[in-house]
């Protein structure tokens, strides 16, 4: 059995697009993919496991490992071992957001436990006049960096958060930026949302994706 194993939230649209990446992914890949969170106490002993981490956090190191030994399943690397696709799929959501030149702040949950992913969008510099990758809530965040651009007439700005699905991390975002930019800056939308997401997610499953 193939699982896609999510944080949980308890906004429903977060559970309502999770089990929408997980229908399509299985369209994908031409296999059933159930969809699980990291509250459960148990995985169907023998599954193959995704976890949707996108750093190595508490989660990584203790929740997983948990579930693993619990329930005698595979975990397959989780996203963090993928930055550089995922990086490439924010990317393109953000120019998707404001076409033309524009100026991007990419936003971590963290900075700490997200090494690989902060390294993977600082390559991406070439493609925008300006980029930086900030954390959502801690120094330095997204208000420090809107305000700092503003002081130096950097326009064109687009918000990217690195967020998989809708939920409240996506909301504070949002007001983050209105407050800081005053509905100046564009928020780009959830990674989930790229179209080559599904896919790529099948790929996971497939191995495809080097780490």
């Amino acid at each position: 059995m193939n699982i896609l194993l999510a944080h949980g939230s308890t906004d429903s649209r977060h559970a309502t697009q999770a089990q929408q990446l997980a229908d399509r992914a299985a369209a994908e890949l031409g296999e059933a993919i159930e969809l699980k969170f990291l509250d459960s106490e148990t995985m169907p002993e023998g599954s193959t496991v995704l976890p949707l981490l996108l750093g190595v956090g508490w989660h990584a190191k203790k929740d997983v490992v948990r579930l693993a030994e619990a329930s005698h399943c595979t975990m397959l690397p989780s996203l963090s071992a993928h930055a550089v696709p995922i990086a490439c799929m924010a990317s393109d959501l953000a120019k998707q957001t404001l076409e033309g030149d524009c100026n991007v702040i990419f936003a971590l949950y963290h900075l700490e436990g997200f090494e690989s992913m902060d390294s993977s969008l600082e390559k991406l510099s070439a493609r925008f006049e300006r980029l930086s990758v900030v954390e959502m809530h801690k120094s330095p965040n997204i208000a420090e960096t809107l305000e700092q651009w503003q002081n130096e007439a950097v326009n064109n700005i687009v918000v990217q958060p690195m967020a998989l699905f809708e939920g409240k991390t996506m909301e504070s975002v949002r007001k983050s930026v209105e407050q800081s930019s005053g509905g100046e800056a564009l928020v780009g939308p959830v990674l989930s949302s790229h179209i080559a997401f599904p896919a790529f997610i099948a790929d996971c499953f497939r191995g495809s994706h080097a780490t």
